[in-house]
């Protein structure tokens, strides 16, 4: 069916269901003779606006037949009169005005790309060195060395990505030094598990149990256990955590804890909740204003990320946050 027909049906549509109130049948035959007139003109309505509609909006057919639908029948006339209005201004008269919510941004100096190697020998530079095949086998393995000495997500998955390396020597030093971080914590864990099952002092209980909430967060931040696994540990460090906390709330690093894994576990608001308890209890602010700031960065309120940023400037000059701090303060 064209656009005309369409459009001339919805009018005729409409214009009998308006004749129809002022027509001499009873009040309900009335009432049924508008609310199907209007019913046909809402629906060839619909139809219309949903073909015209720009292909940029890339919408559910039957969705946006039960949004046009809903609009034009439920607000008779001004509802199919307003739709029409709308789709002729966007579709005729915005077709080439520029988006000014968009503008673009300088990008931020987190890293310099270059064809060789990079210099250092951070997570960046090691992992430049041991995707170089060409490079002589000493100079992979020291930076596959690098890689291991440190920590965290980024270096367990660099080791995992250099399980697969061709030369069997790199390849068997990464299964090495992964699997010897897995059983250093698994050790800690087990130790410290057979300490707190051993002693009924409450003192040594706390310390104990202060010591297994970091350790099984070690094995989150490291990125050595994966879905049900993975909640199964930090619940399991929120538990230590808390029993902790129940005997001595003052414990800042440890409130920034709880605040790192409910932050890993998508749940803000507590998340946020402990940060600033920490804030509060002492905790200094290099360790926790990263954290708020991205808090402020989820919310997309960015005022507040900046000013959190800029009530510590010496963020700046500290490794890692330091070219974003810079970036958002400038």
């Amino acid at each position: 069916m064209t656009v005309a027909k369409l459009l001339i049906y919805g009018l005729l549509g409409e214009q009998s269901a308006i004749l129809s109130l002022f027509s001499l049948y009873p009040v309900w035959a009335q009432l049924l003779l508008f609310l199907a007139g209007h019913a046909i003109a809402s629906v060839m309505f619909s139809l219309l606006l949903t073909g015209a509609l720009p292909r940029r909006y890339e919408v559910s057919r039957w969705g946006g037949l039960a949004l046009f639908f809903s609009f034009t029948f439920f607000i008779p006339v001004f509802g199919a009169v307003g739709m029409l209005a709308a789709l002729i201004y966007f579709r005729f008269f915005q077709r080439h005005v520029n988006r000014t919510e968009f503008s673009s941004a300088p990008l931020p100096p987190f890293m310099h790309e270059a064809g060789g190697p990079s210099p250092g020998m951070g997570e960046g530079g090691a992992w430049s060195r041991l995707r170089t095949v060409e490079l002589p086998r000493a100079s992979r393995l020291k930076a596959l060395l690098a890689v291991g000495s440190g920590s965290g997500l980024n270096a367990s998955q660099l080791l995992q990505l250099a399980t697969s390396d061709n030369d069997d020597e790199i390849r068997l030093l990464a299964f090495n030094l992964y699997d010897r971080r897995e059983k250093v914590i698994g050790a800690a864990i087990s130790d410290t598990l057979k300490a707190l099952r051993a002693t009924d002092v409450p003192a040594e209980q706390a310390s104990l149990c202060r010591k297994l909430a970091f350790a099984y967060w070690e094995i989150l931040y490291n990125g050595m256990a994966k879905n049900e696994l993975a909640d199964f540990f930090a619940d399991q460090a929120i538990s230590y955590a808390d029993r902790v906390l129940r005997q001595r709330g003052d414990d800042a690093s440890l409130l920034v804890l709880m605040g790192r894994i409910y932050l890993w576990k998508d749940e803000l608001e507590k998340a946020e909740t402990f940060i600033h308890a920490a804030l509060e209890q002492g905790a200094h602010r290099d360790r926790v204003v990263p954290y708020l700031a991205e808090f402020a960065f989820r919310r997309r309120d960015f005022a507040s990320l900046r000013s959190y940023f800029r009530s510590d400037p010496l963020l700046r000059y500290k490794p890692g946050i330091g070219p974003i701090a810079s970036f958002w303060m400038g």
